[in-house]
């Protein structure tokens, strides 16, 4: 797989240096046009990566969610390294049951940012997540989860 484009809440420091106002629209509605076309960017099957903390016992881990509707696996964690690049990706397996979307909270909440994630907690077929995705990407996220990218 080529290179995914990140969605909208999903900014770099790059992202931030081209197009500073970016960051601030992610506080107001002013993203969601963007956001909303990402979802149909979703369900006409192309690909999007968004920034994700997983939890991982008494931490969240960053990485990002591959969320792609051509691929075998739909959905898949990627953790990033220490030293850059990033892991070994984890799918996540369907069926999901999404239980909410709510403030993150809880153990390890202190390493991201309460003003721009929500945490999703949601079970898998294998195994219970809580994600910490940017609230511009919530809806994003819950569309592939439901399979609502073409060809599903």
């Amino acid at each position: 797989m080529g290179r995914v484009r990140r969605a909208t809440g999903t900014l770099t420091f790059t992202d931030l240096l081209r197009h500073p106002g970016r960051l601030i629209e992610q506080f107001t509605q002013a993203a969601r046009p963007r956001a909303e076309a990402d979802v149909a960017a979703l369900a006409a099957g192309e690909a999007r990566e968004v920034s994700a903390f997983a939890r991982d016992g008494r931490r969240f881990r960053p990485g990002s969610l591959i969320l792609d509707p051509a691929a075998g696996s739909p959905v898949v964690w990627q953790p990033f390294r220490v030293l850059g690049g990033t892991g070994e990706g984890v799918a996540l397996n369907a069926p999901f049951h999404v239980h909410g979307a709510g403030p993150v909270a809880g153990p390890g909440s202190g390493a991201v940012d309460k003003a721009l994630f929500r945490l999703l907690s949601l079970q898998a077929a294998d195994r219970y997540w809580e994600l910490a995705v940017p609230t511009a990407d919530v809806a994003l996220v819950r569309a592939a989860l439901r399979g609502d990218g073409a060809g599903r």
